[in-house]
């Protein structure tokens, strides 16, 4: 992948190239998880957006959900992938 500057990480194809993550976090409940990028993107495909918008359509807080709460109720946090993460 040839960088093109400004460089926009809008796409999970674009975070597992670049390296990056991403965490959610349940603003309901509290629950917090680190997501897998890569099994996202072969799941819903490289070029599927990784917004806030595009990731609250296909993801869900499952504690909330068995409650009967409000599931969608999400945070997400871009994270950087430290060196020796990337080994």
């Amino acid at each position: 992948m040839t960088m093109k500057y400004p460089f926009v990480e809008d796409t999970l194809g674009k975070k597992v190239a670049i390296g990056t993550g991403l965490s959610v976090d349940c603003m309901t409940c509290r629950h917090s998880a680190v997501l897998d990028v890569a099994a996202l993107a072969r799941r819903l495909g490289d070029d599927y957006g990784c917004m806030h918008w595009d990731l609250i359509k296909v993801l869900h807080c499952q504690p909330c959900r068995d409650a009967g709460r409000p599931d969608r109720n999400l945070h997400f946090t871009n994270r950087a992938v430290t060196p020796d993460a990337r080994r």
